[in-house]
């Protein structure tokens, strides 16, 4: 079985996808983390703008640990999309999607015709030309998860429609933009972003639609998700990591040395 069924079994079962993000130029975090247990790597290049050949490198890295890579692209146009495609990822997780017209796009462009727009040069993701188009076109449109993050309220008030759209296989909120979009950056379970995120929550339910998270090292808000039965749950980076460790390490070798100088 390849790592993108494991994962759709696991949606099917109702279990939890656990990932990290990471948009770094060493290539040993991404095997890594296939080694320590994660299911997925969300590679970002909506913020960090990595290059194409650090894009298609943290995949391979990815693959080889035993992980599914997840690349969010950094928008919706084709020329920025059609590249990492070729990259054979597991998924593509398209920002700020806020209306069905948009998700339909993101849809179509990662979709060859005649159902999509997708043009056809496969690179990687068709092993190589080590098997024939035949074989690829069959199971192209299982080959890779196409997730829709849910980050502004107008993305709320549009998900119903946005949930209609065929091809789209998961929902992730990402609370710090949809919280910024109502004036409340950060404020989770402010009474004006609880509401928002409790919409995407039984919305997807509703529709028995995959919905997820994608935060850094908030364990509350985390728990939150975990317990409304989120299916993905993105947390951390390298830098967070670091952080953590580094502080917990000066405190206990500062600890150490107070007690050096008190002999």
């Amino acid at each position: 079985m390849n790592k993108i069924e494991r994962i759709r079994q696991k949606l099917a079962a109702g279990a939890l996808c656990f990932g990290t993000h990471c948009s770094t130029t060493d290539v040993d975090f991404y095997e890594m983390c296939g080694l320590l247990g994660y299911d997925y790597i969300w590679i970002d290049n909506e913020h960090a703008g990595m290059t194409q050949p650090m894009i298609k490198n943290a995949i391979v890295a990815t693959n080889a640990g035993g992980c599914c890579a997840l690349v969010r692209v950094p928008d919706h146009q084709m020329a920025h999309v059609k590249p990492v495609l070729e990259c054979g990822p597991d998924g593509v997780i398209f920002p700020m999607v806020n209306t069905a017209e948009e998700a339909a796009h993101c849809v179509s462009i990662c979709t060859y015709p005649p159902k999509g727009t997708r043009g056809i040069g496969p690179l990687r993701a068709i092993d190589y030309n080590t098997i024939t188009f035949d074989e690829y076109f069959e199971r192209v449109d299982r080959s890779f998860l196409k997730l829709m993050q849910c980050e502004h309220y107008r993305a709320v008030e549009n998900l119903d429609a946005i949930l209609d759209v065929e091809g789209v296989d998961v929902i992730i909120c990402g609370p710090m933009d949809l919280s910024a979009s109502v004036g409340k950056a950060g404020k989770f379970f402010d009474p004006d972003v609880k509401p928002l995120m409790d919409a995407i929550i039984e919305k997807c339910k509703a529709r028995g639609k995959p919905f997820g998270l994608s935060i850094g090292m908030d364990l509350e808000l985390v728990k939150y998700w975990l317990d409304k039965g989120a299916s993905f749950l993105s947390t951390g980076t390298p830098q967070d990591y670091f952080r953590e460790m580094s502080l917990d390490a000066v405190r206990q070798i500062r600890a150490l040395e107070k007690r050096r100088g008190a002999v």
